[in-house]
């Protein structure tokens, strides 16, 4: 949507426009490492690695606009922004100095209204397949599959921690003391990074209301940016051919009959946070207010007549 100038009756107009440069390589295995009479393996595995994804150019003039906005506050947006990685998650959070945060003279962070946290794209996406046919009538199955790279935002974990809910907002701090409690009382959060003026090494100890209520009311979304990295056990199952040749004449009604087991979400092997599962987060750009993750177990008969 493209600002033009008001003398032609509109005040902007729709243009499909833009310049992407992407690369990428995908491969494919297909291999059976074991064969045997009474015993094969079979294995499919594909993996994608994303090389690059940038946008080059959107339009004349437009340097980036907003794909999706929860809620349409000042929460983290999925953006496209010229120069950048496809896919941008974008909104205000703490002004950097050197790799560290500016501080003003009461703990708080110096904001900066406009920080682009990463690609919500994964850089590797993949799944393992393994088959096992065990003797002639058993099937072992068991998928595996990971992503690396990407970023998401949680709103649960902003409201939860402005709400003192989350783990973090508790316990003691390094001096062994609850962060609740007054500073004066040796309380309080322990905040490190740079005077916003002179960018001199300081550090303060924060009133713990204070520190987790100002990532709100400053609107500071770092501490809620994740990485969209996980390795999940998917699914596990065994199936068995029942050999109806074997009971007595209900070959002649029935073919085959496959009875087997399933267990979905068996695993989730490794991921950057396990607050929630980042392969099923609710948005494109997070999550907010998902339920956790859950195991399923099924079970289906196949008959062929």
């Amino acid at each position: 949507n493209v600002t033009i100038a008001g003398y032609s009756g509109f005040t902007s107009k729709y243009m499909n426009t833009g310049e992407i440069t992407k690369q990428g390589l995908d491969f494919t295995l297909n291999l059976r490492p074991l064969n045997r009479t009474n015993l094969k393996w079979d294995v499919n595995s594909t993996l994608s690695w994303l090389i690059n994804n940038k946008v080059i150019k959107i339009a004349e003039g437009v340097e980036s606009f907003v794909v999706q906005s929860l809620y349409n506050i000042d929460y983290p947006s999925l953006v496209h922004a010229a120069g950048y990685q496809w896919g941008q998650l974008s909104g205000s959070g703490m002004k950097m100095y050197n790799g560290k945060p500016e501080l003003n003279p009461d703990g708080s962070y110096v904001v900066d209204p406009q920080k682009y946290f990463g690609s919500i794209i994964p850089k590797i996406t993949g799944g393992l397949q393994n088959s096992f046919q065990i003797f002639k009538n058993i099937t072992l199955s068991a998928n595996i599959d990971y992503q690396f790279g990407g970023k998401f935002w949680s709103a649960s974990e902003l409201t939860g921690t402005f709400s003192g809910l989350t783990a973090w907002t508790s316990g003691l701090n390094d001096k062994g003391i609850p962060k609740r409690d007054p500073v004066i009382d040796g309380g309080g959060v322990h905040v490190v990074g740079v005077d916003a003026v002179t960018h001199e090494d300081v550090d303060y100890y924060v009133n713990a209301y204070n520190y987790f209520h100002n990532f709100t009311d400053q609107k500071i979304y770092d501490p809620f940016i994740y990485d969209l990295t996980y390795i999940k056990f998917r699914e596990l199952s065994i199936a068995y051919n029942i050999p109806v040749e074997r009971i007595g004449n209900i070959k002649k009604y029935i073919q085959s009959v496959n009875v087997s087991l399933i267990v979905q979400n068996f695993w989730l092997i490794y991921a950057d946070t396990y607050d929630f599962d980042p392969a099923e987060v609710s948005y494109v750009d997070g999550e907010v207010g998902q339920f956790p993750g859950f195991r399923s177990f099924g079970m289906n008969i196949k008959i062929n007549f």
